[in-house]
């Protein structure tokens, strides 16, 4: 037993860790696993397709696109990549998430979202202990893992439409205008899904949002 007069008696994550049931702490490592898991997928996303929209020079090696940077995308990383002060410093990234926000595939409130996200996915892959031990760290939420995974499809069914579907010559306005470009999945967005769901159901937080998220699509129906 815990002498509870100790200098972190009154630190909650670290009492909990001594004396609690362990369904949080359980949480959280799920969370960060999950997080890390769709944030990396989406980053890698972002950038491939911003590089292959501006490159001309394609190679495939092992079986894998590889594309050799071109200038405008050089350009864009120069004029764009640049973060605040206490932001990441992936430049790459942002300035190809940023050229997605300038042809409206995501709200300047998604991409402010994104840079909030970057700084919790840095903080699990440097600072997990303190999330799980510092009451001054946040918690990894649900929501951060599926608000991470919403703007990762939208920016997916955006690109299908604006760019594969609209430059498809077989593509007939006919065929455009009969496709559901807002039930659009790629094959990653796929599995992260049953990955997420087959991870998180049971755990209330979860459940609750899919059963809020089933209710709203049932009454505008």
């Amino acid at each position: 037993m815990i002498d509870q007069s100790s200098t972190f008696a009154d630190a909650k994550k670290i009492w909990a860790i001594f004396e609690g049931d362990g369904i949080d702490i359980r949480n959280q490592m799920i969370f960060a696993g999950l997080l890390l898991t769709v944030f990396e997928r989406f980053k890698v996303y972002v950038v491939e397709h911003v590089d292959g929209f501006f490159s001309n020079d394609i190679t495939i090696v092992d079986g894998e696109l590889l594309y050799r940077r071109a200038d405008e995308f050089k350009k864009l990383i120069k004029e764009r990549g640049h973060g605040e002060p206490g932001q990441h410093a992936n430049k790459v990234f942002r300035a190809a998430l940023v050229w997605f926000y300038d042809l409206h595939a995501i709200s300047k409130e998604e991409l402010d979202d994104v840079e909030k996200l970057y700084s919790l996915r840095n903080d699990i892959g440097h600072e997990l202990y303190q999330i799980v031990a510092d009451d001054q760290k946040t918690n990894i939420r649900v929501w951060d893992i599926l608000l991470t995974f919403s703007i990762y499809v939208k920016i997916v069914r955006w690109w299908v439409k604006e760019v594969e579907a609209s430059t498809d010559p077989d593509m007939t306005q006919e065929k455009f205008d009969a496709t559901d470009f807002n039930a659009t999945e790629s094959m990653d967005t796929i599995l992260l899904r049953n990955i997420i769901s087959k991870t998180l159901t049971g755990i209330p937080e979860y459940d609750e949002m899919i059963a809020l998220a089933e209710q709203y699509t049932s009454n505008s129906a």
